[in-house]
């Protein structure tokens, strides 16, 4: 299963109510819809954090998760619309989207048009099919740290 997992940098963890009928997994991300966590679409540019359990399934579980801030640093899979793609040294520093496919969760590096994520580093060689890649959540994209309308 591809997941997102925490690498590096700030580990703020807060308890969110779970959202009626979700099915989201460890290490997949979520953001809070009417005050409770329901999970991250594709192209989603919403993302409170990476869940660190899976959904009960029962509506107000109090669950854990892992805050998306400017200083955190998640391990994910890349891909491009759920088919291979080489990760090169040209895609860090660059804004990409998220893809959600059954609860895997992957940096969509064929999509630059809902920018949620940015790739700060490759975890596996250059060349790599669908390798791991560093990123962080955008601040436009991050529920915990967006600039909120005055």
């Amino acid at each position: 299963m591809a997941k997102f997992k925490y690498a590096e940098g700030l580990h703020l963890v807060h308890w969110y109510p779970e959202a009626a009928s979700q099915s989201f997994k460890k290490g997949q991300p979520v953001y809070l819809s009417s005050g409770k966590l329901t999970a991250c679409a594709s192209d989603g540019v919403a993302i409170l954090g990476i869940a660190l359990a899976d959904a009960s399934g029962t509506e107000d579980t109090s669950i854990p998760v892992l805050l998306a801030t400017p200083l955190t640093i998640f391990e994910a899979t890349a891909t491009s619309a759920g088919s291979d793609v080489q990760i090169a040294v040209t895609h860090v520093g660059k804004h990409y989207a998220l893809y959600v496919s059954s609860n895997d969760v992957y940096v969509d590096l064929g999509d630059t048009d809902h920018d949620a994520l940015k790739v700060v580093d490759l975890v596996d060689d250059a060349g790599t099919t669908n390798g791991k890649v560093l990123v962080k959540v955008l601040a436009a994209a991050s529920q915990f740290d967006a600039k909120e309308a005055a």
